[in-house]
């Protein structure tokens, strides 16, 4: 079955049920709970408005809102899609309350995890004591997955009281926008935008390092330890990805949204800046990314910029494939040229792009000058989530710009 056709069936039946009316909710903040497992309980928040008999959702991770589709009533529950991926809340109303349900994510075989949300002002996580918060706030090295699979991050964290949020950065991007609160020397944190569903959950140790766990969903859990590090940085984004072999031979071949060919080089881009953007449509850093280069697209096409996005998706086929970038590009209206690469897999990216030296994340976008010479590449991206490394990113990659369309 496509993967697109639970989405199409749920809008059309939504459509059909919405003379159906829904059960009275109380308009206001809501606290969410996903039951990773019998153990762990990701909670996030959500906001409920009603007027004229019309509810609105958004789901809340700290100053980030998560935008959910005009819900609709089919037999006896209610489903919410989420409006930039292909997952949806389905629920019953216990009472005006309270719900209960499960997430579906569509994008998945057979995924669902068990969801309840009720009216509350408490604390995102429960508090079960008045002890006084340990510090949380601060820039922490940390560690994921120690061992052989061990990978480096970095940990940004503001609190205010026993309130928390912040994200990881990775060398493949960041985790996006994470909020929870602390409970004693315990915290927790929480992101949930309807494709990914993260837990950290840390403790503050005797000697003030973290020890913590961290899930995805419910098909992925590891631990991660961190200590205070003030200093401590990645390795350079652009340093991860390199060009290999002859520097003139860039040559690419996709198709166009409607299935003509598109090839790199051609006479439409010469002379041009290019950067070639390759990305995930289910992909939280693609998708700020892509937030970005919009940006960028309007404030320099008429100067001379290009970019060309190469999408790699989930699905069966081409079609499935168009499908998704062209459902993308029309939500967030994008003007820039958008093409089909493959199925959503590094090694599919890897083949296409061999030039580079290795494809290690969705997204990596490559920045060609008006000669044809690749000057940047690349790896991952550090969104809105992570405030001095993505304003500092947005400030050198301008400044590259303008060097390049002025020379």
């Amino acid at each position: 079955m496509k993967l697109l056709l639970p989405l199409f069936i749920a809008l059309f039946t939504g459509f059909c049920a919405l003379s159906q009316k829904i059960p009275v909710l109380k308009k206001g903040r809501w606290v969410g709970c996903l039951e990773l497992s019998a153990d762990d309980h990701l909670f996030f928040e959500l906001e409920l408005h009603r007027k004229d008999n019309t509810y609105s959702f958004t789901v809340l991770n700290g100053k980030e809102k998560v935008p959910m589709n005009r819900p609709y009533v089919e037999k006896d529950s209610i489903h919410i899609f989420f409006t930039n991926f292909n997952s949806e809340l389905v629920f019953r109303v216990k009472n005006k309350n309270s719900v209960e349900g499960k997430w579906v994510n569509h994008l998945k075989t057979n995924y669902s995890i068990p969801f309840w949300a009720s009216l509350s002002n408490s604390s995102i996580f429960p508090v079960a004591d008045t002890e006084s918060p340990a510090d949380f706030s601060g820039k922490w090295k940390a560690v994921f997955s120690p061992g052989e699979k061990a990978f480096d991050a970095i940990g940004v964290f503001d609190q205010k009281g026993n309130s928390l949020t912040g994200t990881f950065l990775t060398e493949t991007g960041d985790y996006r926008f994470l909020s929870g609160n602390t409970e004693g020397q315990q915290m927790y944190l929480s992101g949930f935008d309807g494709s990914h569903a993260f837990l950290f959950k840390g403790k503050l140790t005797a000697d003030g390092t973290i020890d913590g766990r961290f899930l995805s969903g419910k098909h992925y859990k590891t631990n991660w330890q961190a200590e205070r590090n003030e200093v401590f940085e990645l390795r350079h984004p652009d340093s991860l990805t390199r060009l290999v072999g002859d520097p003139n031979d860039l040559s690419l071949q996709f198709k166009h949204l409607d299935g003509t060919t598109f090839s790199y080089p051609n006479d439409q881009l010469n002379g041009k800046v290019v950067i070639i953007q390759i990305l995930g449509t289910w992909c939280g850093n693609c998708m700020d990314e892509t937030a970005y280069f919009k940006e960028l697209h309007k404030k320099y096409n008429e100067k001379g910029l290009e970019i060309i996005s190469v999408g790699y998706e989930l699905g069966e086929d081409f079609d499935d494939f168009a499908r998704h970038l062209s459902n993308y590009k029309k939500r967030f209206d994008l003007k820039h040229t958008i093409v089909v690469g493959g199925s959503a897999n590094k090694s599919s990216a890897k083949n296409d792009f061999g030039f580079l030296s290795d494809f290690t994340s969705f997204p990596t976008s490559i920045f060609i000058d008006r000669s044809g010479k690749v000057v940047r590449i690349h790896t991952g991206f550090s969104g809105p989530s992570t405030g001095k490394y993505y304003t500092d990113y947005k400030e050198k990659t301008e400044q590259l710009i303008e060097l390049l369309i002025n020379e």
